[in-house]
């Protein structure tokens, strides 16, 4: 195992990720119902079904102040598509099909029936995007307050997997929720999977969080189709709104910085059920006295493993993180002066998937990573997602 703790203080170079951001500033708005018309705004199109007042730019009423999208109109039917393809005004850059953290994200504004944003292909090549067009629509999320709404990943084949809205903790409507969905293009065999993240604005959440239930979403993706389910031909967003109140501002859209480790099947440590993401490390707090259960797996059985351990926080990439060989992020702090080894350097017995209790006697603060053997990979072992526990 020597390879991999020397691989591991080897800076590998970490991709540039790149993120456009559309805000909707640039475009006329007015504060007073039913607002200035979105339609035909910075190529922007838009169709409202069954009301009278369309979807419109408001002047002042996004949770930052600022110009954003409104829907208000009440009645059986009442709701609106609207969308816009990439030009030379604004776009964001196509993806190749390779990228394992493609990204989109928007602040939407919670009503009830069902507010919806995701990524488009325009393949009937009429300049719009329309729900009832068949095959344009790709990956999107939908959420509503609503019973049968509530929080949904809808994969690019129609397909979707469901979370309560208590998952997110308490929401209400007239919300704003800022919602990420990270994509790995090429897993399940080039099907996807994608995970979504959560930051309730109005709830005075600063940082996004893992949505339990919504992680590991197969995506539906074919990159050999001519229809939105190939995301290489993903050139357009499309919104729909589902009657009164909904709002929508901030997208962006590209390939997100990996900042953390993730868990895999080669390498998973969790504490008492936390996951953390590319974004958010896994961050458990617990009382002094508090059990908890820590949980070591991998499909390598019967290899040498270990635990890094220290006492100073989680280093993100940006921040410094080592990237091994495998593409492997070393998220715990190297240089800490109490960083130890659960076993020495890997003289452990063999692996074997196991869930131990821990509780501390005393206030600290500790991280640690997971690193199991694997013969296969170029530094001999694969590493967990890093996890931070605080005992205030």
């Amino acid at each position: 195992m020597l390879r991999f703790l020397i691989a591991a203080l080897v800076l590998a170079p970490v991709a540039v990720a790149q993120l456009v951001t559309y805000d909707f500033n640039n475009l006329n708005g007015s504060n007073p119902y039913p607002f200035t018309l979105l339609d035909a705004q910075d190529s922007w199109s838009e169709e409202t079904f069954n009301a009278s007042n369309r979807c419109g730019v408001t002047a002042t009423l996004s949770h930052d102040a600022t110009q954003s999208l409104r829907f208000q109109e009440v009645g059986p039917g009442f709701g609106c598509d609207a969308s816009r393809i990439n030009d030379a005004s604004f776009g964001f850059p196509p993806y190749v099909g390779t990228e394992t953290s493609a990204y989109f994200q928007a602040d939407m504004q919670v009503g009830y029936w069902g507010g919806s944003f995701g990524l488009a292909y325009d393949t009937d090549l009429d300049g719009r995007i329309r729900g009832y067009q068949p095959g344009e629509r790709g990956v999107r999320f939908r959420v509503g307050t609503q019973a049968t709404v509530q929080f949904q990943l809808i994969a690019a084949d129609g397909t979707s997997v469901s979370a309560p809205l208590s998952n997110l903790g308490s929401v209400s409507g007239g919300d704003w929720l800022r919602i990420g969905v990270t994509m790995d293009l090429t897993a399940a065999n080039g099907s996807g999977l994608g995970a979504v993240e959560v930051q309730n604005i109005t709830g005075g959440a600063t940082t996004l969080t893992p949505v339990p239930g919504l992680q590991a979403v197969p995506l539906g993706l074919d990159q050999t189709a001519g229809n939105a389910t190939n995301p290489i031909a993903w050139h357009a967003v499309w919104l729909h709104f589902e009657g009164a109140t909904y709002g929508l501002d901030n997208i962006q859209i590209g390939v997100k910085p990996v900042e953390y480790q993730v868990n895999t099947p080669l390498a998973r440590m969790i504490v008492d059920g936390v996951v953390g993401s590319i974004s958010s490390p896994a961050t458990v707090n617990l009382a002094v006295g508090q059990v908890a259960m820590v949980s070591f797996q991998s499909s390598n059985a019967g290899t040498v493993w270990e635990v890094g351990m220290g006492a100073a926080p989680l280093i993100p990439a940006s921040a410094g993180a080592f990237l091994t060989p495998d593409g492997d992020l070393v998220n715990i702090d190297l240089a800490d002066p109490l960083f130890s080894f659960l076993w020495g350097g890997f003289a452990s017995p063999p692996f074997a998937n196991m869930t131990l209790p821990i509780s501390f006697a005393a206030p600290t603060s500790i991280s640690g990573q997971l690193a199991v053997g694997d013969p296969t990979s170029i530094t001999g072992a694969r590493l967990s997602q890093p996890v931070r526990v605080i005992v205030p």
